[in-house]
């Protein structure tokens, strides 16, 4: 017999694939569909898919099927899939974005002032920082997770908007992380991934929540634009503060 998922030729009555670890069709597999017909991503299905098949048909849904994708996400199952499904994305594309700095280190000291490049400590911080960056990316990106899915739950709740309680929230936004890939390509990685993350997560919310769209919006980009709005009053007082402290030095 041949599995169902990758094409290779398996023994008979075989429940999972050598190849791929995808599940071939034998024994009887756990339901995976849920009342309202919500299912268990690919991703938390590892039983049938696989590992790299759960991930990549997760990728592939999130991104370019999000609304059917979180229309039909289970919103109850706990929060560990889909955490661990935003660490492992997270990390490789930073990490890949790890490797794109230290190959155009050479071109960014070609932009920086003779005396900075020439630094005989500059390659030693640059290199050091980048190590700390890897070490603490794991937990910075654990942190943010339940901090942003924090935040917006609260502007969920502001609007009644929040349906399904945190645990939909958190996993609207944890599978939106899939934009994290974006952040391996050199540059404008990073911004793609910021852009496209924020419209994952009003589709999720909306999906997830079953809510308008007009509140799960407000949930995701109330909280962007607010932050904006603080940094922005902090660094026109500050120059405020610099200009007046600059004046009466001159008096």
């Amino acid at each position: 017999m041949t599995c169902p998922h990758c094409g290779k030729e398996i023994f008979d009555n075989q429940a999972f694939c050598q190849y791929c670890g995808g599940r071939t069709g034998s024994g009887s597999p756990l339901p995976t569909t849920e009342t309202g017909g919500r299912k268990k991503t690919a991703w938390e299905d590892r039983d049938v898919h696989g590992f790299f098949g759960g991930i990549l048909r997760t990728i592939q849904s999130t991104l370019f099927s999000p609304t059917e994708f979180f229309r039909t996400m289970t919103v109850t199952g706990g929060l560990t899939e889909p955490l661990l499904f935003s660490l492992i994305i997270g990390m490789v594309g930073l990490m890949i974005s790890y490797v794109w700095q230290i190959l155009l280190q050479g071109t960014i000291q070609n932009f920086l002032p003779p005396e900075m490049s020439s630094a005989a400590g500059y390659d030693m911080f640059h290199g050091l920082g980048i190590a700390v960056m890897a070490i603490l990316s794991p937990v910075a990106i654990i942190l943010w997770l339940f901090i942003w899915s924090g935040i917006v739950h609260l502007c969920l709740m502001l609007v009644r908007g929040a349906r399904q309680g945190f645990e939909a929230t958190f996993r609207a936004v944890a599978y939106s992380h899939s934009t994290y890939l974006f952040m391996a390509l050199p540059f404008c990685g990073g911004i793609i991934a910021a852009i496209w993350s924020i419209v994952l997560i009003i589709i999720g919310l909306k999906e997830a929540h079953e809510i308008s769209g007009g509140k799960a919006s407000f949930a995701e980009l109330f909280p962007i634009f607010l932050c904006c709005g603080v940094a922005i009053m902090g660094i026109l007082f500050l120059g405020l503060m610099a200009a007046s402290v600059g004046a009466l030095m001159q008096q």
